[in-house]
């Protein structure tokens, strides 16, 4: 999959900010992305709206799923429990 240098600006939700932070920067060091986050945006849940200008569409999922992959293992060892 090529790789594409245009900035992306997208929103997702989170429910937590600092999940979100550690998912971020944990996938930035394994896969060498530049994902950022530049905004929170609280309401009855949080979302994070994030940036990034290097990355593979694919990177995009695979953030997705880091996130929630982290979640699920947050709340398995009772570190959450939302």
């Amino acid at each position: 999959m090529e790789q594409s240098n245009q900035s992306l600006i997208f929103e997702t939700i989170t429910t937590d900010d600092k999940v979100i932070v550690e998912a971020v920067d944990s996938y930035n060091k394994i896969h060498k992305t530049d994902f950022q986050i530049v905004e929170f945006i609280y309401d009855e849940v949080v979302f994070a709206k994030i940036k990034v200008e290097k990355y593979k569409a694919s990177d995009i999922f695979d953030l997705g799923y880091f996130f929630h992959s982290l979640v699920a293992l947050k709340r398995n060892r009772g570190e959450i429990d939302w």
